[in-house]
C-alpha cells in the first residue's frame, strides 16, 4: 500500500488543474475592468477637448457679434448726423443725400452680417437667453423702421425742388433715435448673456473636474477594490477546493463501495480498499491492468458481463447488477456503475467505476417476494431494454394462465388490456416516465383466458434509469379488483335509483329534463312533457294502515306506472315517443314524455294514467283506493332549467288538487303568478296581526218572526295598507295552508269576548244576548282549545251560554277526535252551532248523533 499516496496526489493534481480555470477567468475579468477604465478616461478626455473647442468657437463668435454691433452703432450715429445736415439750404443737400445713400447700403450689409452671426450663435449655443432674442428682434424692427424713413428723404427732396419737409426729417430722426436705443439694448443683453455663459462654462468646468474626481472615487471603490477582493476570494476559493478535494479523496478511500479509476485505455490507475476487499486485487496488483479483465475474472455471468465490454468500446456509461464470485468464493450481487470521464472538449480521459454490494438487498427482495406471494398480490417486472415482462404465478393465475402459456414480450402483454382502456394505460405510463413523482396507478380490464374481462389494479414505478435518465426497468404489483368494481357499480346504480320502488330517482329526472330542454333549444320541432303526480290522501293510508302498507302501495303504484309506460303495452303501442317514470320522494312521481307531437299527447297519457292509477289496490289484505292529481308542463311553457320545470309541474299539480283532485291540470304561466301572489299574501298575513291590521266585525242574528236580536256573529276582516280590505275568501285558505289559522282563531275568540263584555257594560239590557265565533279544523285539533275557551270566558266575565262556537258539518261528522273535543266544549255549557248543514253527507237521521245545539243552512 506504499504507492497509494503518489497515485492519489496525481489524481488531486489533475483535479486542481481543472479548478485553475476559475483563476484564469478571474484574470480575464480584471483585464476587462482595466480596459474599461482606460476607455472611460479616453472618452472623458475627448469630451473635455470638444467642450474646450466649442467654448473657443462661441467666444470668437461673440467677439465678431460685438464688433458688428459696434459698426452698426457707428453707422447709425453717422446717419443721425447726415439727417441733421439735410436741414441746410438746398444747394448743400445733394452731397449729403449721396452720402446718406452710401451709409444706408453699408448699414444694410452690416446688418445682414450681424443676422448671420446671430443665427450661427443660436445654432451652436441652444441656450441663448430669451432676452437676447427679444432685444435682437426689437433692434431689427427699429432698424427696418429707420431704413424706411431714410429711404424716402432723397426722393422727397427732389420732388419738392430740393426742400425737405420738417415733418419728414423729424420722423427720420425719431426712427434713428429708436434704432440707437434698440441697438444699445441689444449690446447690453448680449453682454449680459456672455457673462451668463461664461459663468455657466466655469460651472461646467468645475462640474467636469468634480465628475472626474467622483469617477476616480467610483473606480477606486467599484473596480480597484472589488478586483482586489475578487483576487482574494479566488485565492480562498482555491484553498477551499483543495481542502474539499482532499476530503473527497479521503471519502473515496474510506467508502464501503468499491471504486476504481482508469485511464483512457481502460487500465487501472487507482482503486480503494473496498475494491481490494471485494475482488482480492490489491492496489499494486490492480494498477496497470484492464478493468474489464479484473471484473470478468470475478463475474459469475459472462454473458451478462458482455454488456460492459460493449459500453467500453462505445465509450458509454452503463449501470447493471451482476453476479460475482467474492474473495471467499461465495456468490454475491453487486451493482456496477461505470461512467466515462471526459475533458472539456469532450475527449475521453478515463473511467470511474463504483460497485455496490447488493447481496443483502437481494436477500431482502427475496423475503419481500415471498411476503407478496403470501398476500396474494401479482408482481410484474418490465425489462424496458429487452422489452420483456416477468411476473409471478399469482399474476398469471388471476388471468387464468399457467406458467409458460403466455408470450413474455411486452407488446403481447399490453394487448391483453381492453381496447377502451389502452389510451388511459398509455397516458398514465407516459406521465410516470416523464415525472417519477406521478404514480403509475390505474384500474384496467384485462382479458381472461376464459374469454371474459377482469378488472385489475396496476401499480408500478420505474426501478432503474441510465445516466441520461431513460427508464430501464419498471416493477409493480397487480391485484384483482372485480369485487370492488362490482360494488362501485352497485353504488352508482343506487345513487340514481329509488330504493323502495327501484324507479329512477330525482337525480335522473333532473338530468333527463336538462337533456330534453337542451334538445328543444337545438331542435325547434322537438317537444316534451313532464307529468308531476301526487297521490290524494296518501297520508291517511300511512296514518291508518301503517307505513308498511304505505310502502307496499308505493311499490304497486310504481309497477302500474312501469307496466303502463312499457313500449309493448296497448296503452302506448300506437305512440312514437319514449316515456320514463321516476319517484322523486314521498308519494310524488314524475313521468317524462320524450319527443311527443304536441300537448295533446301529454293530455292523453295523463287521462289514461288517471284511470289506471285510480283502480283499487289490494295491499296485505286491505282494499285501498287512492286517486292521483297530475300537473303537466310541456315544452310550450317550459323554463330553461330543470328545477323550474319541476316547480311549475308541481304548481300545476296543486292546481289540480285545488279544483277537486283526481284530475290533471295543464300548467299555465298565470298559475305561477297566483302562487307568487299567494306567497306574497302569506308574508303579509304573517305580519298583519303584529301590525294591528286584523279586526273583527259583528253580524247580527235576528229571529225572523219577531225580529228580536238573538246575538251577533264575529267575523274577522283584514285592512291591508296597499291591498285595501282583503276578503276572507282570499286570506282564510292561505291561513289554513300556512298554519296561521290557529293564531288567527285565537285572536278572533279573544277579541269577540272582549267586545261582548264591553257591549254588556255599555248597552245593558239592549246588548246582544250571545256572540258566535267560528272554529277551524286546526283549532279543533289543538289540545289546549278547551282550556283557552274557558280562559276567555272567565277573563271577560261571561256566562258559558253567552258564547256560541260554530263548526262546519264536515268537521263535526267525519272526525271522531273532533267530535270528542266538541263534547268537552259542550260540557262547559258553551253553545255549539252546526254551520252549512246539508252541504256534506250528513242527514237528519244522524243529526242527533252530533254534539250541537243548533244548525244553520
Amino acid at each position: 500500500m506504499t504507492d497509494v499516496k503518489p497515485q492519489k496526489a496525481k489524481l488531486l493534481g489533475d483535479l486542481f488543474a481543472v479548478s485553475g480555470l476559475e483563476g484564469r477567468n478571474a484574470h480575464v475579468r480584471v483585464r476587462l475592468a482595466m480596459y474599461g477604465v482606460l476607455l472611460l478616461l479616453v472618452a472623458l478626455g475627448s469630451v473635455r477637448a470638444w467642450l474646450s473647442q466649442h467654448w473657443q468657437d462661441i467666444r470668437q463668435l461673440d467677439i465678431e457679434i460685438l464688433q458688428s454691433i459696434g459698426e452698426q452703432r457707428v453707422l447709425t450715429q453717422r446717419l443721425a448726423v447726415l439727417t441733421l445736415q439735410l436741414q441746410q439750404p438746398p444747394g448743400a443737400s445733394r452731397t449729403v443725400t449721396d452720402e446718406l445713400a452710401t451709409l444706408l447700403l453699408r448699414s444694410r450689409n452690416e446688418a445682414a452680417r450681424l443676422d448671420g452671426l446671430m443665427q450661427q450663435q443660436v445654432q451652436r449655443e441652444p441656450f441663448v437667453a430669451p432676452e437676447v432674442l427679444a432685444a435682437l428682434q426689437a433692434w431689427q424692427v427699429g432698424r427696418d423702421g429707420m431704413w424706411r424713413s431714410l429711404e424716402h428723404l432723397p426722393q422727397a427732396g427732389q420732388a419738392a425742388n430740393g426742400a425737405l419737409s420738417a415733418s419728414g426729417l423729424q420722423h427720420a430722426q425719431d426712427a434713428i433715435a429708436l434704432a440707437e436705443i434698440s441697438i444699445y439694448a441689444l449690446v447690453q443683453e448680449i453682454g449680459a448673456d456672455i457673462s451668463r455663459r461664461s459663468r455657466r462654462a466655469v460651472s461646467t468646468i468645475w462640474g467636469v473636474l468634480g465628475g472626474i474626481l467622483v469617477l476616480g472615487g467610483v473606480l477606486a471603490f467599484a473596480v480597484v477594490e472589488p478586483t482586489a477582493r475578487a483576487v482574494r476570494r479566488q485565492y480562498e476559493t482555491l484553498a477551499r477546493q483543495a481542502d474539499h478535494l482532499k476530503r473527497l479523496a479521503l471519502v473515496a478511500e474510506l467508502s464501503s463501495n468499491a471504486i476504481a479509476i482508469t485511464d483512457r485505455t481502460h487500465r487501472v490507475v487507482w482503486v480503494n480498499e473496498a475494491f481490494s476487499r471485494l475482488t482480492s486485487y490489491s492496489q499494486a496488483k490492480a494498477r496497470g491492468r484492464r478493468i474489464g479483465t479484473l471484473l470478468k475474472a470475478r463475474s459469475a455471468d459472462p454473458a451478462r458481463f458482455a454488456e460492459f465490454y460493449a459500453a467500453l468500446r462505445q465509450s458509454q456509461g452503463i449501470k447493471r447488477e451482476i453476479r460475482i464470485a467474492t474473495r471467499t468464493a461465495e456468490l454475491g450481487w453487486v451493482l456496477v456503475d461505470m461512467q466515462p470521464i471526459s475533458h472539456e472538449d469532450g475527449t475521453l480521459n478515463g473511467w470511474v467505476l463504483v460497485a455496490t454490494d447488493m447481496t443483502e438487498v437481494r436477500n431482502q427482495q427475496q423475503v419481500l417476494r415471498l411476503a407478496v406471494d403470501g398476500a396474494g398480490l401479482g408482481i410484474w417486472h418490465w425489462d424496458m431494454v429487452a422489452d420483456t415482462i416477468h411476473c409471478n404465478d399469482r399474476f398469471l393465475a388471476t388471468l387464468g394462465y399457467m406458467p409458460g402459456e403466455l408470450d413474455m414480450q411486452a407488446t403481447s402483454w399490453f394487448a391483453l388490456i381492453h381496447p377502451d382502456d389502452q389510451a388511459h394505460w398509455q397516458e398514465s405510463l407516459r406521465q410516470h416516465l416523464r415525472d417519477p413523482d406521478t404514480p403509475h396507478r390505474l384500474s384496467v380490464r384485462a382479458h381472461h383466458r376464459a374469454g371474459r374481462w377482469v378488472w385489475m389494479l396496476f401499480t408500478g414505478n420505474v426501478a432503474d434509469r441510465d445516466v441520461q435518465g431513460r427508464a430501464l426497468r419498471m416493477a409493480g404489483v397487480a391485484m384483482d379488483v372485480n369485487a370492488q368494481k362490482a360494488m362501485e357499480q352497485q353504488l352508482r346504480v343506487a345513487a340514481r335509483t329509488d330504493g323502495l320502488t327501484q324507479l329512477p330517482n330525482r337525480t335522473v329526472v333532473v338530468e333527463k329534463i336538462r337533456q330534453a330542454i337542451e334538445r328543444h333549444r337545438q331542435q325547434p320541432g322537438y317537444n316534451f312533457a313532464v307529468l308531476f303526480m301526487d297521490f290524494d290522501r296518501f297520508k291517511q293510508v300511512n296514518d291508518t294502515l301503517g307505513h308498511t302498507v304505505g310502502d307496499e302501495l308505493l311499490r304497486q303504484i310504481a309497477r302500474r306506472l312501469q307496466d303502463s309506460l312499457r313500449p309493448g303495452d296497448s296503452f302506448v303501442h300506437t305512440s312514437d315517443f319514449a316515456q320514463m317514470a321516476a319517484r322523486i320522494g314521498g308519494d310524488e312521481f314524475v313521468v317524462l314524455l320524450d319527443d311527443i307531437r304536441g300537448d295533446l299527447d301529454a293530455e292523453i297519457v295523463a287521462s289514461r294514467l288517471l284511470d289506471v292509477l285510480a283502480a283499487p289496490y289490494q295491499v296485505e289484505g286491505h282494499r285501498v283506493s287512492s286517486t292521483v292529481s297530475i300537473g303537466i308542463v310541456t315544452s310550450t311553457h317550459a323554463e330553461p332549467d330543470a328545477d323550474s320545470v319541476l316547480r311549475d309541474a308541481d304548481i300545476a299539480m296543486y292546481e289540480a288538487k285545488r279544483t277537486g283532485r283526481a284530475r290533471y291540470a295543464m300548467f299555465d304561466p298565470a298559475m305561477r303568478q297566483r302562487v307568487n301572489a299567494s306567497v306574497s299574501l302569506e308574508n303579509d298575513l304573517r305580519q298583519a296581526l303584529a301590525l294591528g291590521q286584523m279586526f273583527v266585525v259583528y253580524q247580527p242574528v235576528v229571529q225572523l218572526g219577531s225580529h228580536a236580536l238573538l246575538g251577533v256573529e264575529a267575523l274577522v276582516r283584514w285592512q291591508h295598507p296597499q291591498r285595501g280590505l282583503v276578503s276572507p275568501v282570499d286570506f282564510i285558505p292561505v291561513a289554513e295552508a300556512c298554519g296561521l289559522i290557529d293564531t288567527l282563531g285565537q285572536f278572533v275568540l279573544q277579541r269577540a269576548c272582549s267586545t261582548f263584555e264591553q257591549l254588556q257594560h255599555q248597552l245593558g239590557p239592549l246588548a246582544p244576548p250571545s256572540v258566535a265565533v267560528n272554529l277551524s279544523r286546526a283549532q279543533l285539533r289543538q289540545p289546549r282549545l278547551v282550556a283557552d275557551i274557558l280562559d276567555a270566558i272567565r277573563t271577560h266575565n261571561m256566562v258559558p251560554e253567552q258564547l256560541v262556537l260554530e263548526v262546519t258539518e264536515s268537521l263535526a261528522a267525519q272526525d271522531k277526535d273532533v267530535q270528542q273535543t266538541l263534547r268537552e266544549i259542550r260540557a262547559l255549557g258553551v253553545g255549539l252551532s252546526l254551520d252549512d248543514f246539508g252541504t256534506g253527507y250528513s242527514s237528519l237521521s244522524c243529526l242527533h248523533e252530533l254534539p250541537v245545539n243548533a244548525r244553520q243552512n
